[in-house]
């Protein structure tokens, strides 16, 4: 008998397009349908959604509705698993399991959420497939930021590893946890939200997350039957690990670096055994990105092609060219252009190079200071901003502040403390220069 997964990933609720941010809740409501449509269709025994929910940290009420009521769906047709991506904050997704929990009911964890390390980590859990002939085991870990890796480790000296060295650690212990006790008939999965190396993003990423200092070693992946991955857009396999691992990818087109991506989910059948069936089930409900370049000419030539899409258009002139926008949306009545440009030969300007520069760049501080001087903004009211700025570039994680100032007093207060256990930096920072309390 056969286990089956359903994979799909970063559906980036929220996400919008363009330099107007153009909302694209039609195009996520329809792919979200089609996604249960092919689910149903397939009758997976498990569904894995590999990280990245929503596209920010704080997803509109709508947003919020349409995951609760997609993963209540998917929910009644198999048990689903969730794993938090680094767009996903366990406060959005504690509350989305909250939800799902008075709607549905939580006695049969029909939809469960892997979200920080902090509050549990790591996802283990066990569903039956192939009719109770079989288990699935899976692991699903939650994103983990190299600036709070907090998973525990038995050796100190792992402290000081790099973030690739410490993945491996958790790695080899999400297979330990995975392999222990495993019986004849059990297939292994592995869910996470991370960046192999050598996996090709598709740039619609956060740049600093997908960087060589956040990417881990192919050969670091657990062996499992199956690898669902997420936190990468582009659709595809990580070949070089012996095992099925794949990214799913995210449902829509996310941005103009995907024009030629065709999104999927990722179906795959697994006997113990023997060789498994990876289907890739392509997705078509989103519109189009289409880039358009050259002439007004050239462009006309295409235009009967592109419909319905979203179109960046670059367009090459000779001079300033009048009521462009105007000329471009004729041609293109079924399309949005959320973006052009025109393109004039000799009009570009040679790149700096900041090598050649002759004095020294100025810090956020002093632009800052400046700034705000030919403005005016003078003495105590100058020095706060200054503060202001000097705290927030101390944070080590912009989506997890750390306490400071009145939530430092107000703290101690109600834990009994006197003021002078509060941290002396908080202080400083809550009272203006002249000692006199600042208003946040």
């Amino acid at each position: 008998m056969t286990g089956r997964i359903f994979h799909t990933s970063d559906w980036h609720l929220g996400r919008q397009i363009g330099h107007r941010r153009y909302r694209r809740d039609d195009e996520f409501d329809a792919v979200l349908n089609e996604i249960i449509a092919i689910a149903e269709d397939f009758a997976p025994d498990l569904i894995v959604h590999s990280g990245d929910l929503f596209d920010g940290a704080r997803p509109s009420l709508d947003d919020l509705r349409r995951a609760a009521d997609t993963l209540r769906r998917l929910g009644r047709i198999a048990p689903t698993v969730v794993v938090a991506g680094n767009h996903d904050t366990r406060a959005v997704l504690g509350f989305l399991q909250y939800v799902l929990e008075v709607t549905s009911g939580p006695s049969d964890h029909r939809v469960r959420f892997a979200t920080d390390t902090r509050t549990g980590g790591l996802l283990v859990a066990e569903y039956p497939a192939a009719g109770g002939e079989q288990t699935i085991r899976i692991g699903a870990l939650p994103y983990l930021h190299p600036n709070r890796f907090t998973y525990g480790f038995g050796d100190p000296a792992t402290a000081t590893a790099s973030f690739a060295q410490q993945m491996r650690h958790v790695q080899a212990d999400v297979h330990r946890r995975l392999a222990t006790g495993r019986g004849p008939g059990d297939i292994l999965v592995y869910a996470a939200h991370l960046f192999v190396e050598g996996a090709t993003p598709s740039h619609s990423e956060r740049p600093i997350s997908v960087g060589p200092d956040f990417a881990i070693a192919a050969a670091g992946l657990p062996p499992v039957d199956y690898g669902a991955l997420g936190h990468i857009h582009k659709p595809q396999t990580i070949d070089s690990v012996g095992f099925p691992a794949r990214y799913a990818g995210s449902p829509l087109q996310l941005d103009f670096g995907e024009t030629h991506d065709t999104k999927s989910v990722v179906l795959a059948e697994i006997e113990p055994g023997k060789d498994p069936r990876i289907h890739l089930v392509p997705l078509t409900a989103g519109r189009r990105l289409v880039n358009l370049a050259g002439t007004l000419d050239e462009i006309a030539q295409r235009a009967s092609r592109i419909g319905d899409a979203w179109v960046k258009a670059i367009v090459d002139t000779n001079a300033p060219t009048t009521k462009l926008s105007e000329t471009l949306a004729a041609m293109l009545p079924k399309a949005t252009i959320v973006d052009i440009q025109e393109r004039r030969v000799g009009a570009t300007s040679a790149v700096l190079d900041r090598s050649a520069a002759t004095a020294e760049v100025p810090s956020v501080t002093d632009l800052l200071h400046d700034y705000l001087s030919d403005r005016k903004v003078t003495g105590q009211q100058l020095d706060h901003a200054l503060a202001a700025l000097a705290q927030i570039q101390s944070e080590p994680d912009p989506t997890d502040p750390a306490p400071c100032c009145e939530e430092n007093l107000l703290t101690a207060a109600l834990s009994g403390k006197g003021i002078d256990s509060v941290d002396r930096a908080g202080l400083l920072l809550a009272a203006g220069p002249d000692g006199s309390a600042v208003s946040r």
